[in-house]
C-alpha cells in the first residue's frame, strides 16, 4: 500500500544513505593466505513502508523496495595482503515517487593489510574506493548512487570458544568519504560468529552508520543501525550456502528496512 511521505527530505535522505548500506558478506579482519581466497555471491531483498524522522520516531513514507545482488571476491597476494573486488547490481523502486532504476550499483576495489597477528587475535587496516554504476540524477531512487566514495577502516578480530563451540568476534571502525552532496560517514561494523557444529556457522552482525554532520542541500545529519542474522552451512569442502534476515533497529532520517538474504560461498 502506498503512503504519502511525511517529508520529501526524509525520504530522499533515507534513500540516499540506503544506497550505501554495507553488504552482510563475511569480510573479516583476517587476511587470506597467499594464493587462497573466497568468493561470496549474495542476494538481498528489502522493503520499507516506514522510516525514521529527525527525532528517531517512525513515520509513513512512500513504499521503498530494493533487490540487490553483490559479489565479494578476496584473494591473498601475500599472507599479509588481501585484495578485494566487490561489484553489485540493484533494482530500486519508490512507489509514490514513481521512481525505478535497474543496473550496476557500486563496485568496491580495495585491499586489506595485516598489521599484527597472534594465536587468536589479528589487527589490520583496509582501504577501498567505491565506484558508482549507472548514474541517474533525474531519479530520486538514485540520488545517492552517483558519486565515488573512499572507505578507510581499522579492523580487529579475536577467536575463542563458547563451551565446545568455536567462535570469533570481528570489529571494524571506519570513515567513508563521499563526494557530492551527502555528508561523510563514521562506520562501526561488528560480527559475532559461532560454529555450534562442524558444518554450521551462525552469524550475528550489526552495521552502524553516523553522518559526519550535515551534507549540502537537503541532506541533514542521520544515523542508523542495521542488524543481520544468518546461518552458513557447508555443503562441500569448498562450498557453503547462507540464509538470513535483516532489519533496521534504530535510526534518524533513515529507512526502517526489513528483508531477507541468501548467499553462496566458494573458498579456494
Amino acid at each position: 500500500m502506498n503512503r504519502p511521505a511525511t517529508s520529501p527530505a526524509v525520504l530522499i535522505a533515507a534513500i540516499t544513505i540506503a544506497a550505501a548500506v554495507p553488504g552482510c558478506a563475511h569480510a573479516s579482519a583476517w587476511t587470506q593466505p597467499q594464493g587462497a581466497g573466497q568468493v561470496i555471491v549474495t542476494g538481498v531483498y528489502s522493503h520499507s513502508a516506514r522510516g525514521f524522522d529527525a527525532k528517531g520516531d517512525t513515520v509513513d513514507i512512500d513504499d521503498y523496495t530494493k533487490a540487490e545482488a553483490y559479489v565479494l571476491a578476496e584473494y591473498g597476494v601475500t599472507d599479509d595482503l588481501t585484495v578485494i573486488v566487490a561489484p553489485s547490481f540493484s533494482h530500486v523502486a519508490v512507489d509514490g515517487a514513481n521512481a525505478e532504476t535497474n543496473g550496476p550499483g557500486y563496485t568496491e576495489l580495495g585491499a586489506r593489510f595485516r598489521l599484527a597477528q597472534g594465536a587468536s587475535t589479528v589487527l589490520a587496516v583496509q582501504g577501498s574506493v567505491r565506484l558508482p554504476g549507472r548514474k541517474r540524477r533525474d531519479s530520486v531512487a538514485q540520488v545517492g548512487a552517483t558519486d565515488s566514495e573512499i572507505d578507510l577502516r581499522a579492523l580487529a578480530g579475536k577467536s575463542f570458544h563458547i563451551g565446545a563451540s568455536e567462535a570469533f568476534v570481528d570489529v571494524q571502525g571506519g570513515y567513508r568519504i563521499r563526494n557530492g552532496e551527502p555528508p561523510n560517514e563514521f562506520r562501526l561494523d561488528a560480527t559475532l560468529g559461532v560454529r555450534p557444529a562442524k558444518k554450521l556457522l551462525l552469524l550475528a552482525q550489526a552495521f552502524t552508520t553516523v553522518s559526519d554532520g550535515n551534507g549540502r542541500g537537503i541532506f541533514a545529519k542521520y544515523r542508523y543501525v542495521n542488524a543481520y542474522a544468518s546461518a552458513v552451512y557447508d555443503v562441500a569442502p569448498h562450498w557453503s550456502l547462507q540464509l538470513g534476515a535483516l532489519a533496521t533497529v534504530s535510526g534518524r532520517n533513515a529507512l526502517r528496512e526489513r528483508g531477507v538474504l541468501a548467499g553462496v560461498w566458494y573458498k579456494f
